[in-house]
Protein backbone atom coordinates (compact mmCIF):
# COMPACT_ATOMS: atom_id res chain seq x y z
CA UNK A 1 0.00 0.00 0.00
CA UNK A 2 1.90 3.46 -0.58
CA UNK A 3 1.91 6.17 1.76
CA UNK A 4 0.15 8.82 0.77
CA UNK A 5 1.44 11.08 3.12
CA UNK A 6 4.57 10.13 2.31
CA UNK A 7 4.23 10.68 -1.29
CA UNK A 8 3.40 14.23 -0.81
CA UNK A 9 5.79 14.55 1.82
CA UNK A 10 3.19 15.28 4.76
CA UNK A 11 3.20 14.41 8.40
CA UNK A 12 1.02 11.53 9.32
CA UNK A 13 -1.60 13.81 10.56
CA UNK A 14 -5.66 13.15 10.16
CA UNK A 15 -5.85 17.18 10.89
CA UNK A 16 -4.02 18.09 7.63
CA UNK A 17 -5.30 21.70 6.27
CA UNK A 18 -6.04 21.10 2.22
CA UNK A 19 -4.21 24.07 1.26
CA UNK A 20 -1.64 22.00 2.95
CA UNK A 21 -2.03 19.00 0.22
CA UNK A 22 -2.69 20.98 -2.48
CA UNK A 23 0.28 23.40 -2.01
CA UNK A 24 2.19 19.85 -1.86
CA UNK A 25 0.53 18.08 -4.79
CA UNK A 26 1.09 21.24 -7.11
CA UNK A 27 5.06 21.01 -5.81
CA UNK A 28 5.59 17.16 -6.57
CA UNK A 29 3.34 17.31 -9.67
CA UNK A 30 5.46 19.80 -11.23
CA UNK A 31 8.31 18.21 -10.89
CA UNK A 32 9.06 15.60 -13.61
CA UNK A 33 10.08 12.01 -11.66
CA UNK A 34 10.11 8.45 -13.15
CA UNK A 35 7.31 6.32 -13.34
CA UNK A 36 5.57 9.27 -15.01
CA UNK A 37 2.00 8.69 -15.66
CA UNK A 38 1.81 6.16 -12.89
CA UNK A 39 3.48 8.49 -10.60
CA UNK A 40 1.43 11.02 -11.97
CA UNK A 41 -2.20 8.55 -10.94
CA UNK A 42 -0.58 7.93 -7.80
CA UNK A 43 -0.08 11.64 -6.72
CA UNK A 44 -3.43 12.19 -8.34
CA UNK A 45 -4.80 9.32 -5.57
CA UNK A 46 -3.01 10.84 -2.89
CA UNK A 47 -4.55 14.29 -3.16
CA UNK A 48 -8.08 13.34 -3.73
CA UNK A 49 -7.39 10.49 -0.14
CA UNK A 50 -5.76 13.45 2.18
CA UNK A 51 -8.02 16.17 1.01
CA UNK A 52 -10.79 14.45 2.06
CA UNK A 53 -11.08 13.61 5.67
CA UNK A 54 -13.23 10.30 5.68
CA UNK A 55 -10.56 9.03 2.93
CA UNK A 56 -7.88 10.44 4.77
CA UNK A 57 -8.97 8.56 8.25
CA UNK A 58 -8.90 5.49 6.24
CA UNK A 59 -5.88 5.54 4.92
CA UNK A 60 -4.33 6.89 8.16
CA UNK A 61 -6.71 3.53 9.64
CA UNK A 62 -4.73 1.68 7.16
CA UNK A 63 -0.90 2.33 7.57
CA UNK A 64 -1.44 2.34 11.14
CA UNK A 65 -3.34 -1.08 11.74
CA UNK A 66 -3.79 -2.91 8.66
CA UNK A 67 -5.44 -5.33 10.61
CA UNK A 68 -7.96 -3.68 12.80
CA UNK A 69 -11.57 -5.11 12.18
CA UNK A 70 -14.05 -2.45 10.76
CA UNK A 71 -16.05 -0.76 13.61
CA UNK A 72 -19.53 -2.19 12.81
CA UNK A 73 -21.48 -0.70 15.67
CA UNK A 74 -23.91 2.82 15.34
CA UNK A 75 -23.82 5.07 18.15
CA UNK A 76 -27.32 5.92 19.54
CA UNK A 77 -27.31 9.64 17.89
CA UNK A 78 -26.44 7.84 14.65
CA UNK A 79 -29.20 5.35 14.68
CA UNK A 80 -32.22 7.56 16.22
CA UNK A 81 -30.98 9.55 12.86
CA UNK A 82 -31.69 6.59 10.32
CA UNK A 83 -34.71 6.23 11.90
CA UNK A 84 -35.92 9.89 11.09
CA UNK A 85 -33.98 9.72 6.86
CA UNK A 86 -35.26 5.77 6.53
CA UNK A 87 -39.09 7.52 5.98
CA UNK A 88 -38.32 10.51 4.35
CA UNK A 89 -36.40 9.14 1.82
CA UNK A 90 -38.96 6.22 1.13
CA UNK A 91 -41.58 9.29 1.23
CA UNK A 92 -39.60 11.69 -1.31
CA UNK A 93 -39.10 8.29 -3.53
CA UNK A 94 -43.09 7.66 -3.67
CA UNK A 95 -43.19 11.77 -4.37
CA UNK A 96 -40.74 11.54 -7.08
CA UNK A 97 -42.22 8.23 -8.69
CA UNK A 98 -45.68 10.38 -8.57
CA UNK A 99 -44.00 13.37 -10.13
CA UNK A 100 -42.61 11.25 -12.88
CA UNK A 101 -45.92 9.21 -13.62
CA UNK A 102 -47.99 12.43 -13.94
CA UNK A 103 -48.49 13.51 -17.45
CA UNK A 104 -49.91 16.83 -17.20
CA UNK A 105 -48.90 20.24 -15.47
CA UNK A 106 -52.27 20.38 -13.55
CA UNK A 107 -50.99 16.89 -12.15
CA UNK A 108 -47.78 18.45 -11.76
CA UNK A 109 -48.88 21.20 -9.81
CA UNK A 110 -51.08 18.66 -7.26
CA UNK A 111 -48.01 17.27 -6.56
CA UNK A 112 -46.11 20.63 -5.81
CA UNK A 113 -47.15 20.65 -2.06
CA UNK A 114 -45.97 16.96 -1.46
CA UNK A 115 -42.66 17.43 -3.12
CA UNK A 116 -41.81 21.04 -1.47
CA UNK A 117 -42.25 19.13 1.96
CA UNK A 118 -40.30 16.43 1.14
CA UNK A 119 -37.05 19.18 0.41
CA UNK A 120 -38.21 21.04 3.44
CA UNK A 121 -37.65 17.24 5.35
CA UNK A 122 -34.46 16.72 3.33
CA UNK A 123 -32.88 20.14 4.16
CA UNK A 124 -33.43 19.17 7.88
CA UNK A 125 -31.92 16.34 8.01
CA UNK A 126 -29.51 17.89 6.06
CA UNK A 127 -28.98 20.30 9.05
CA UNK A 128 -28.61 17.14 11.68
CA UNK A 129 -26.40 15.53 9.68
CA UNK A 130 -23.83 18.33 9.29
CA UNK A 131 -22.92 19.00 13.30
CA UNK A 132 -22.38 15.48 13.35
CA UNK A 133 -19.90 15.14 10.66
CA UNK A 134 -18.41 18.45 12.43
CA UNK A 135 -17.89 16.71 15.60
CA UNK A 136 -16.33 13.29 14.49
CA UNK A 137 -13.98 15.82 12.47
CA UNK A 138 -13.45 17.85 16.10
CA UNK A 139 -12.24 14.71 17.66
CA UNK A 140 -9.24 14.02 14.79
CA UNK A 141 -6.49 15.07 17.35
CA UNK A 142 -7.88 12.78 20.03
CA UNK A 143 -8.38 10.11 17.55
CA UNK A 144 -4.76 10.46 16.82
CA UNK A 145 -3.53 10.38 20.00
CA UNK A 146 -5.17 7.61 21.11
CA UNK A 147 -3.69 6.13 17.68
CA UNK A 148 -0.21 6.74 18.90
CA UNK A 149 -1.47 5.24 22.39
CA UNK A 150 -1.64 1.93 20.31
CA UNK A 151 -6.06 1.79 20.80
CA UNK A 152 -7.09 2.31 16.50
CA UNK A 153 -10.94 1.58 17.71
CA UNK A 154 -11.71 5.32 18.06
CA UNK A 155 -10.57 5.87 14.65
CA UNK A 156 -12.37 2.87 13.41
CA UNK A 157 -15.40 3.82 15.31
CA UNK A 158 -15.40 7.30 13.74
CA UNK A 159 -14.67 6.30 10.51
CA UNK A 160 -17.46 3.98 10.57
CA UNK A 161 -19.81 6.79 11.44
CA UNK A 162 -18.42 9.22 9.14
CA UNK A 163 -18.93 6.39 6.30
CA UNK A 164 -22.47 6.08 7.30
CA UNK A 165 -23.31 10.03 7.91
CA UNK A 166 -21.55 10.54 4.18
CA UNK A 167 -24.11 7.84 2.94
CA UNK A 168 -26.77 9.76 4.11
CA UNK A 169 -25.79 12.70 3.13
CA UNK A 170 -24.97 11.78 -0.27
CA UNK A 171 -28.98 10.05 -0.51
CA UNK A 172 -30.08 13.23 0.79
CA UNK A 173 -28.51 15.53 -1.54
CA UNK A 174 -29.32 12.93 -4.46
CA UNK A 175 -33.55 12.83 -3.40
CA UNK A 176 -33.16 17.00 -3.06
CA UNK A 177 -31.77 17.40 -6.42
CA UNK A 178 -33.88 15.22 -8.00
CA UNK A 179 -36.97 16.74 -6.45
CA UNK A 180 -35.53 20.05 -7.82
CA UNK A 181 -35.39 18.86 -11.02
CA UNK A 182 -38.66 17.59 -11.59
Amino acid sequence: MTNFFALLELPESLSLDPETVETSWREKSRTPAPGGDDRAAALHEARATLVDPVRRLAHWLALRAPDAPPECGIDPALMDLFGAISPVLETTDHVLARLRRASTALAKAVLTREAVAAQLQIQELLQRIRPLQAALLDRFDAIEEDGRAGDHQPAARALGQLKFLQRWEAQCHERLLALIAT
